[in-house]
């Protein structure tokens, strides 16, 4: 008869939580928190002042507003560039040139962005690095995962990321001189709750993750699928216990759901070669995906599939959200890169649900011969 293991008692699950993901991404020490928002306001109220600034990606998700907004600190933008999902570096010296404390960077997709190269051009201004690591999704950069190379990174743990237990984040140090400030953040966190709801949530998102499965949440307007949703950033409160479990769990499967991404990208982007109203999006030079989901360019016609889950990326740029005008400095430029990704990008899934049958109805849509 198989042995029962033992539950682990509450403080345990989240230390034991803690511990693989520092070790999963190679840092000194991570903090656990009730969502990846949580998570960037904790490291924006470490590295940038009350009132500071820090330079966003004019191209990423409404979460980044609303931990600015939270964090009270003042945001200037760069460009992304299309085709790679990459910091524009020129505007990036750009903005640094016009005074930023810190710099986020955001992997889109799990697609990485260069963190080597962007560093160094911080340096020489006197900046640090943030490392958004939310959709990084097991992607590597020279031989290094995604997550393990800012002074601080930010995970979360959500719906649609490569590790998720139905919600909650992390804040990670990879330089021993920021410990002592996760150490503060840790202890002023409230209790953690039981969380027995995440069980709900991530059972439901486990359904309504499969392609076949999009025609019942397509068919519900309140689910507002496809959309960017705000949600406005409150005190950062520790993982639910569940969650941690939940987490624990997560991490047993994610090489195996990691290479059954990357095989369906692979399809599909055999499938998109040749056609001349498609641009893939590229990967810089020593990066391979995460394939969080597969990002491309419609220069024709195209329209989203929802019952698929072939969706348009983020429908504002960050510049374009109402929610940030508060906290955004007068002046900023326009952003190209990101404006054309909010006309073009489209993106498809990848996850180990995806059948033959929702590859083939995929592809038809890339070759255009099937309208959603």
């Amino acid at each position: 008869m198989r042995a029962i293991r033992p539950a682990l008692p509450p403080g345990d699950v989240l230390s034991s939580a803690a511990d693989q993901i520092a070790r999963r991404f190679g840092a000194t020490r991570a903090v656990l928190t009730d969502s990846g928002t949580s998570a960037l306001v904790l490291a924006l109220r470490l590295m940038v002042a009350d009132g500071g600034t820090v330079a966003f990606p004019a191209y990423g998700c409404v979460d980044l507003a609303a931990a600015a907004r939270f964090a009270r600190v003042q945001v200037r933008l760069y460009d992304t560039d299309p085709r790679t999902l990459d910091a524009d570096l020129e505007s990036l010296e750009q903005t640094l040139q016009r005074g930023v404390d810190a710099v986020l960077i955001a992997h889109l997709y799990g697609y990485a962005t260069n963190v080597p190269a962007i560093t160094a051009l911080c340096a020489r201004y006197g900046v640090q690095v943030i490392e958004d690591a939310a959709q990084a999704a097991g992607g590597d950069l020279c031989g290094r995962r995604l997550g393990s190379f800012g002074p601080l990174t930010v995970l979360s743990f959500g719906r649609g990321k490569g590790l998720t237990c139905g919600g909650g984040g992390a804040l990670l140090s990879h330089e021993a001189v920021w410990n002592d400030g996760l150490d503060r953040a840790e202890r002023l966190l409230a209790r953690p709750a039981a969380g027995w709801a995440q069980l709900g949530t991530t059972t439901v998102q486990w359904l309504v993750g499969r392609p076949s499965m999009y025609a019942i949440p397509a068919n519900i307007p309140a689910l507002r699928l496809g959309e960017m949703i705000y949600h406005p950033a409150h005190e950062p409160r520790p993982l639910p216990n569940a969650a941690a479990s939940l987490l624990n769990a997560a991490f047993r499967s994610a090489d195996q759901e990691l290479e059954l991404r990357r095989a369906t990208a692979r399809e599909l982007a055999a499938a998109a070669e040749g056609c001349a109203t498609l641009d893939t999006v590229r990967q810089i030079p020593g990066a391979r995906s995460g394939y969080l989901r597969w990002p491309v360019l419609d220069f024709s016609d195209r329209r989203p599939a929802p019952r698929l889950g072939i969706l348009r990326g983020y429908p504002r740029a960050l510049p374009e959200q109402p929610e940030l005008v508060s906290c955004l400095r007068d002046g900023e430029p326009s952003m190209p890169g990101a404006l054309e990704l909010r006309r073009r990008l489209f993106t498809l899934p990848t996850h180990s649900f995806v059948t033959g049958s929702d590859r083939e109805k995929m592809i038809a849509w890339l070759r255009n011969e099937a309208r959603a």
